[in-house]
């Protein structure tokens, strides 16, 4: 237990700043160097994923893995330009690795792996002054409620939330991460004033700001949550207790962001249906 614990933290030391890193220098690297980091990370993101995914249904290297694989690379290096075109990517290549493997299950796992993808890439691209900001916040808000449903569901324990999916998971956990999750969104509000997006002495905007965070990321740990469960789901489905063994300590990448893959989605059609209320893309 202690050394799987010093693992787990080891792995995070190295991927959390890698991951931070990527996220905040990403665009000004690419304008100083045409160097496409966030995209890069992306597409090392989807290929994992789509390595896992096969590694799950097929335990070895298919055609339909590799199609998975290359559609979110692509979706990954598209979607700053055209993110309409990424997603008729994506679609067609659902529809080819269903035509290659004619395995309904396993090629919608194309649409779990893309989407997300292209729904972090849409988010990071929407807006030059605060998208890197709102990805941020969306992995904090994602990174609390695992944090705080471990801590609180460890802690408190009782009620087991959904036991034939996951059987550690309780009520106390969702709740805890839920209040972690809207925390750390009310802290990321300050940092916000702190920093002036926002006008310093303005406390209407502030007070909005800090409701609009502060709820979203309620939501969103539910959401999250969601997302955990569907890939216990897929686990407990193939008689497997992690996703893989790609990260020490941790298990797979699955493991890591399913609740990531899920709040994305949302987070980005959220913020599409409020663009085009302002006018598009």
């Amino acid at each position: 237990m202690h050394s799987n614990l010093v693992l787990r933290i080891l792995s995070a030391a190295v991927l959390a700043p890698i991951v931070f890193c990527t996220i905040w220098f990403g665009k000004s690297i690419y304008e100083d160097y045409s160097i496409p980091l966030y995209p890069i990370l992306l597409a090392v993101f989807g290929t994992g994923l789509a390595w896992e995914w096969e590694n799950m249904f097929n335990k070895k290297l298919t055609a339909g893995g590799l199609l998975i694989a290359l559609t979110a690379c692509l979706t990954a290096f598209l979607t700053e330009g055209n993110p309409s075109f990424a997603l008729w990517i994506i679609l067609l290549g659902t529809t080819v690795v269903f035509w290659k493997t004619s395995w309904l299950s396993f090629s919608l796992g194309t649409l779990y792996i893309c989407l997300p993808i292209l729904s972090l890439g849409y988010i990071y691209y929407i807006n030059e002054n605060v998208s890197r900001e709102i990805v941020l916040w969306l992995f904090f808000v994602v990174w609390a409620t695992d944090i705080g449903g471990y801590i609180v569901g460890k802690t408190v324990g009782g009620p087991k939330l959904a036991p034939k999916i996951s059987a550690k998971k309780t009520w106390s956990g969702l709740v805890g991460g839920i209040v972690f999750a809207m925390t750390v969104a009310y802290v990321f509000a300050l940092y916000l004033k702190a920093y002036e997006y926002i006008p310093e002495n303005d406390e209407t905007i502030f007070g909005r700001l800090v409701l609009v965070l502060v709820i979203s990321a309620g939501i969103l740990a539910v959401i999250s949550q969601i997302g955990d469960f569907f890939e216990s789901f897929i686990k407990r489905h193939f008689g497997l207790k992690d996703s893989s063994n790609m990260i020490p300590g941790h298990g797979g990448l699955f493991d890591r962001v399913d609740g990531l893959l899920f709040a994305s989605v949302v987070t980005a059609f959220i913020l599409f249906l409020f663009n085009q209320g302002l006018g598009g893309y």
